[in-house]
């Protein structure tokens, strides 16, 4: 009766799987109320949540600090769509079930192991760097990047190069440099801004290509 009475107590008290993983009596923003309205998106929401913790539990202090900054990113993101989903521009992309799916698929590719190498696919919750390995000592790179809310801009940039110091620049056009470089195990790219600070040739207005990409699978 006791070991009875014990087991029931411990279930009552564990978070269940098909609640979300935040408490929706708290639930503030449009996506929470949305994910709190239909236990669909209540369980996909704790699977993100869960996935989120354990890996970051597996990373470095710099990969988890980084990882934090890119999940309230996507979470932002988020934010913003579902507040706007019935108008012209946001209800063509992604619904809630959607982003957190493919950001669960996200998170299971990284690699948690500090990368060494530049060579390989590093994502954020932006966009995508795609660095390998050519003849005579040179890689090749190739950046795309696109708001994660409606892809109201979006970016592409590539060249090649050989690795210096763990580090290659490209050429983004009108003055514009593009550095990509190894920092602590995870990648750095930044925008070296032209003194005559143009328009980046290489993105729409407001873009941008700059932060940190995670190592992939």
């Amino acid at each position: 009766m006791f070991t009875s009475l014990a087991f029931a107590l411990s279930l009552a008290a564990a978070p269940q799987a098909s609640n979300p993983s935040f408490n929706c009596s708290r639930a503030s923003t449009p996506s929470e109320h949305a994910i709190c309205a239909e236990p669909r998106l209540g369980r996909l929401d704790r699977r993100l949540a869960d996935r989120y913790v354990a890996v970051r539990r597996s990373m470095t202090p710099a990969q988890r600090e980084a990882l934090t900054r890119d999940q309230r990113w996507f979470l932002g993101a988020r934010d913003e769509w579902q507040e706007n989903h019935t108008r012209g521009g946001f209800r063509d992309f992604d619904d809630l079930s959607a982003r957190m799916t493919e950001r669960i698929a996200f998170l299971d590719q990284l690699r948690t192991q500090p990368a060494t190498h530049l060579q390989g696919v590093w994502r954020n919750a932006a966009g995508t760097v795609d660095i390998r390995t050519l003849e005579k000592g040179q890689v090749s790179v190739q950046i795309n990047a696109a708001h994660p809310v409606n892809a109201r801009w979006t970016c592409d940039v590539s060249g090649r190069g050989r690795v210096g110091d763990r580090a290659i620049t490209l050429d983004g056009g009108d003055g514009w440099r593009v550095r990509v470089s190894l920092d602590r195990g995870v990648l750095k790219v930044e925008e070296l801004t032209p003194a005559s600070r143009t328009i980046r040739p290489y993105c729409g207005a407001n873009g941008h290509v700059d932060g940190t990409y995670f190592l992939t699978r």
